[in-house]
């Protein structure tokens, strides 16, 4: 059996020309990216134009775009601001960011086959229910750290946030939930594990 091609090398093909490349990629990272953009901006349509034109500005400029060895990353930041730049299209008169009012969807499949007992199924629901009243951007920090498995220095581009900035909001975010929810810290971390699957 053939050895999983690496991120560097896999992205390194890609900036030489290789269209093979660009499709392992595309077919790796579709279903989170996917997944991403849905939460961002709940219209299947507007999530695959963006999708369509970020791969379409990646083959475009695959000459001139720099080394990475986290494709996943990247494309996630560049699927953000494509997103961004599509509310701003569809706002031409007000600058768009991700705000405090914005909708991030994080809603959880209860009916995970990894969800055994009964009150796992409820920890998970009750998560689900908490995290509907965090703001937008406290369910984003959520969602790309313990979800997506980013690191703090990733979030805070992605984000557009300092460092600190990005620790306060995750902190923020995690004491938030575990408050609605009146569970301890290490609780809330197996719940999110749990939820995760």
């Amino acid at each position: 059996m053939k050895k999983e091609t690496n991120d560097f090398d896999l992205w390194q093909n890609l900036l030489n020309g290789d269209r093979l490349a660009l499709n392992k990629i595309y077919e790796r990272f579709l279903s989170p990216l996917y997944q991403y953009g849905m939460r961002m901006l709940q219209d299947e349509d507007a999530v695959r134009d963006c999708l369509h034109n970020l791969f379409v500005k990646i083959w475009v400029n695959h000459k001139t775009l720099k080394p990475t060895d986290n494709i996943k990353y990247y494309l996630i930041s560049a699927l953000r601001n494509s997103i961004i730049n599509y509310k701003n299209q569809e706002n031409r008169f007000q600058k768009v960011d991700i705000q405090e009012n914005d909708v991030f969807d994080l809603r959880f499949t209860v009916e995970s086959e990894y969800i055994k007992k009964e009150e796992q199924n409820q920890k998970v629901l009750q998560l689900s229910e908490a995290m509907n009243k965090l703001t937008s951007r406290q369910k984003e920090i959520i969602y790309l750290k313990y979800f997506e498995e980013m690191d703090y220095d990733e979030i805070s581009k992605i984000m557009d946030l300092s460092k600190k900035g990005t620790y306060k909001l995750s902190a923020r975010a995690l004491e938030a939930l575990r408050e609605i929810m009146n569970v301890d810290k290490a609780m809330l971390l197996a719940i999110l594990l749990v939820a995760k699957r």
